[in-house]
């Protein structure tokens, strides 16, 4: 059987006690952020549908042919709908899904579709789905799985069962993060699977991600580079020390440590990502004006809006761009000699 994170267990059990009970939804629309494992629910869902065996204990058996199946990703019943080489799901997959669960079940039992990124369905493959929503066929389950700020049609979502699936309680995901193999080994210390946490929203698997790759000490090496960086106004010192294959993250880390630095110059004392780091935001806040600093805000969620939707062929310019701006839009021209740590 699928094994579940524990801070999904609550939203499976209501799901499958709603089916037991006689009541399930035919398409179940899951809204959550990225890494807190909402691709773990939904198969456990799919496991649970196309289980054969009883379902007085709202859980799949494990043993029948069907969860075997299921097991070895042979299941023909179940099926996958999902961008192909990260382009927009197309009308005409949706067409040949349609086709398919218009079939008789091969296993003699319920059909289930899952829809990964369901936001990404171009309008034309939206609206062939939305006639299979409109006139549900026996035994046929949809499983659309989108981000939590992602837009669906109107017709489409109100044709669902919607479930939020939000990040864990802090004790819960810390609980789960101390239990992680590889946690254990790049993390000995609480403190660095709470700042794990901090930085990524509170999402655990990001959070174990972050552990296991070192990136605690690289963030905190990062900041120490954007500090001299504010001090210096040179925007070519800190250019060559974003990394390709982590530079969303760089932007977020930089980020958050504005947002900090926005909190202090309010007052705000809950809700710090960077705890961490507090001698150094104290410093940066205490020489910026908080018009600056909204402005630095404005400036980053640009920086990084403007990176995930341009082709890395411009991801240089678009960093000068945005550390140019900071310089000119933001840093007083006072330096300071403190350092962020």
């Amino acid at each position: 059987m699928v094994n579940l994170y524990p801070w999904l267990t609550p939203i499976y059990h209501n799901i499958t006690a709603a089916f037991s009970q006689g009541h399930g939804h035919h398409a179940l629309l899951f809204k959550a952020d990225e890494g807190v494992g909402a691709e773990n629910l939904v198969t456990a869902t799919a496991q649970f549908l196309l289980c054969q065996a009883s379902r007085s204990e709202e859980k799949p058996c494990g043993r029948c042919h069907a969860c075997q199946l299921f097991q070895a990703g042979s299941h023909p019943d179940f099926h996958v709908l999902a961008p192909i080489d990260n382009k927009d799901i197309g009308v005409d997959q949706v067409r040949e899904i349609n086709e398919t669960v218009a079939q008789h079940a091969q296993q003699v039992g319920n059909k289930v579709v899952y829809l990964q990124g369901a936001e990404r369905l171009t309008e034309a493959a939206a609206n062939a789905l939305l006639k299979t929503l409109e006139e549900p066929r026996a035994n046929t389950y949809f499983l659309l799985q989108t981000d939590v700020n992602a837009t669906l049609l109107p017709t489409i979502y109100s044709r669902c069962q919607a479930w939020m699936v939000a990040s864990p309680p802090q004790d819960t995901a810390l609980a789960w993060l101390q239990q992680q193999p590889v946690v254990v080994q790049s993390a000995e210390k609480t403190d660095e699977i709470l700042t794990a946490l901090r930085i990524n929203y509170g999402r655990p698997l990001l959070a174990r991600e972050t552990l296991a790759q070192g990136l605690i000490e690289k963030r905190r090496e990062f900041l120490r580079a954007f500090w001299l960086f504010y001090q210096r106004r040179s925007p070519l010192e800190l250019l060559p020390l974003f990394d390709k294959s982590l530079i969303l993250q760089q932007v977020e880390w930089i980020t958050a440590f504005l947002a900090d630095a926005l909190k202090d110059k309010l007052e705000i004392r809950d809700g710090w990502i960077c705890l961490d780091l507090v001698r150094g935001v104290r410093q940066f806040s205490e020489k910026q004006s908080v018009q600056g600093l909204l402005e630095a805000n404005r400036i980053m969620q640009q920086m990084r809006s403007d990176l995930t939707r341009i082709t890395a062929v411009n991801q240089e310019l678009i960093l000068l761009d945005g550390l140019t701006r900071l310089i000119t839009e933001v840093f007083c021209p006072e330096s300071d000699s403190g350092r962020a740590d």
